[in-house]
């Protein structure tokens, strides 16, 4: 393949139907985040006191929540598995002084 088609292939991946970019998933989280909180605020403002007027919009909320934590819990477990593998690396004591280092700072005892 040439590198223009490689070029090609690459945007053509990305692209969703009609040549539109396809959104992220993160970028849907926000989306639906953003779309509950206006509903909301919308909802609020006409004064509107029903449970079935806040059930949409609290759940577009709870879908955007979901997919960005989802999203945040993979980045996580992808850190901790960088991490597992360096100290792997170490050997016991060095391990083990790094651990230390490493809670004594997450607790507020470290040395400034």
């Amino acid at each position: 393949m040439s590198e223009l088609e490689d070029d090609i292939a690459t945007v053509d991946s990305s692209m969703g139907p009609y040549g539109l970019p396809a959104p992220s998933r993160e970028g849907i989280g926000w989306l639906l985040v953003g779309g509950g909180i206006v509903g909301s605020l919308v909802t609020l403002l006409r004064r509107r006191r029903k449970l079935a007027d806040w059930v949409v919009h609290l759940g577009l909320i709870g879908a955007g929540a979901g997919i960005l934590l989802q999203r945040r819990r993979v980045h996580m477990d992808q850190a901790q598995e960088s991490i597992l593998a360096e100290l792997e690396t170490l050997d016991p004591i060095a391990r083990v002084q790094v651990l230390k280092a490493v809670a004594e700072q997450q607790l507020g005892r470290g040395k400034d």
